[in-house]
């Protein structure tokens, strides 16, 4: 297994992982992600979307030449304050690993790298928003639920 940064290479990869967790949490969490979406335009949006957004950070877990894990960081810089050290937060999303490849450690893996890599960016922390189903994981990879986030609904959905 090797990991690393994604690259322009694995896009098509990548948005086919994204379609298969829409269609497992149309099952697990009743939703409706993929219903009237044509795949072939979805991977097509998916695929520009990364293109013009470089500024997400794409770590992957790979295996003969298929991506098998992927987990997607956007930093936030932080406003310099006087003695402070961190320069960034980050943002963890679209963490996913194929089923054929989970409960293998792989996750745990390509965690750990961006963890190492983000505290030699000087990054403070990372935050996520788990699905009911991976609230353990995280905690098993020293995330908690110490802090209150507070937000504000912006959609009508």
């Amino acid at each position: 297994m090797i990991i690393r940064f994604g690259e322009e290479k694995d896009y098509t990869q990548l948005a086919e992982m994204k379609w298969i967790h829409g269609a497992e949490d149309d099952i697990y969490y009743n939703e409706n992600n993929l219903d009237g979406v044509n795949k072939g335009e979805f991977v097509s949006r998916f695929t520009e979307f990364l293109r013009e957004h470089k500024e997400y950070e794409i770590f992957v877990a790979e295996e003969n030449n298929v991506v098998i894990s992927a987990m997607f960081v956007y930093r936030i810089p932080k406003v310099p304050k006087p003695n402070g050290h961190a320069e960034s937060i980050a943002y963890l999303t679209n963490v996913f690993t194929l089923k054929e490849y989970r409960n293998k450690g792989i996750g745990t893996k390509l965690l750990k790298y961006i963890k190492e890599y983000l505290t030699e960016q000087k990054c403070e922390l990372i935050f996520v928003f788990p699905s009911e189903k991976s609230i353990s994981w995280y905690e098993r990879n020293d995330f908690t639920n110490i802090n209150e986030v507070f937000e504000c609904d912006l959609t009508e959905e």
